[in-house]
């Protein structure tokens, strides 16, 4: 089977080769490609076509969506991502496979058979583009808020952390802006990128961004420095701190 893999981390890209090797008895590797740019000039170049593509959704230049938009692509897709299952119900609902990271080899075993079995659809072309549409939502998501009168809107990826105080919900943006928000922590939580953002506790969420110092804290704890600063402490509490360490290492668990 001849395999094209978009992956711009060098360990990822041979892990997930050497797990191919065990699934399929004649691999080729055509090409290991680590942005839109170069995986544009491929498709463009009449290159020999692969049998099946295993793409990660976010690339060394932007996400792989882009290079549907420029290029009509034919062959069959199975991503590899750490995004959450929110992103990935639009692979479910339109037949393209995944595979969250890490790969796990049974998991790869049964994207393999799938493909066997259904192959890929002639309007392929056309399901990835709903996909690309699903996951611009979640990129773009936003939150309404109501400061003196006038309601504001809150774009998710500017927001540094969010916490729960004085029975409201608190949005602190990455520039300093402070904004209670109509929406409860658990309504939140389900909206946001979880490869980008973590509840460390039952009152507080943090964008990965907004991180810059992480101590060990008494009875198993880690508590975090955030910037911009909050009046709370955000401390992880020890139940999450497994799960904290995994996502800090670009692992997502699961809720």
């Amino acid at each position: 089977m001849k395999i094209i893999i978009f992956e711009d981390e060098k360990h990822n890209a041979e892990r997930l080769i050497q797990l191919l090797q065990k699934c399929l008895p004649a691999l080729e590797v055509m090409a290991i490609i680590e942005s839109v740019e170069e995986g544009l000039k491929w498709f463009r170049s009449g290159a020999p076509q692969a049998d099946l593509v295993f793409m990660d959704i976010q690339l060394s230049d932007g996400n792989c969506f882009e290079l549907f938009e420029q290029q009509e692509i034919a062959v069959p897709v199975i991503f590899t991502t750490a995004y959450d299952s929110f992103a990935l119900q639009a692979f479910k609902v339109y037949s393209v496979d995944y595979l969250m990271k890490p790969i796990d080899l049974k998991d790869l075993k049964r994207a393999l058979e799938k493909y066997e079995y259904f192959k890929v659809p002639q309007n392929s072309a056309m399901n990835i583009s709903k996909i690309a549409e699903e996951f611009s939502k979640r990129e773009n998501t936003r939150f309404l808020g109501k400061v003196n009168n006038q309601l504001i809107y809150v774009k998710a990826r500017d927001i540094a952390h969010i916490h729960f105080a004085e029975g409201l919900t608190w949005a602190t943006t990455m520039n300093e802006q402070r904004i209670p928000l109509d929406y409860s922590l658990d309504q939140i939580e389900k909206m946001l990128d979880k490869n980008l953002f973590f509840r460390i506790n039952r009152k507080l969420i943090i964008h990965i961004d907004a991180i810059r110092k992480i101590t060990t804290y008494y009875n198993s704890r880690l508590i975090v420095q955030l910037s911009p600063g909050i009046e709370i402490d955000a401390i992880i509490s020890r139940e999450r701190v497994t799960g904290f360490k995994a996502w800090l290492e670009g692992q997502v668990i699961a809720s």
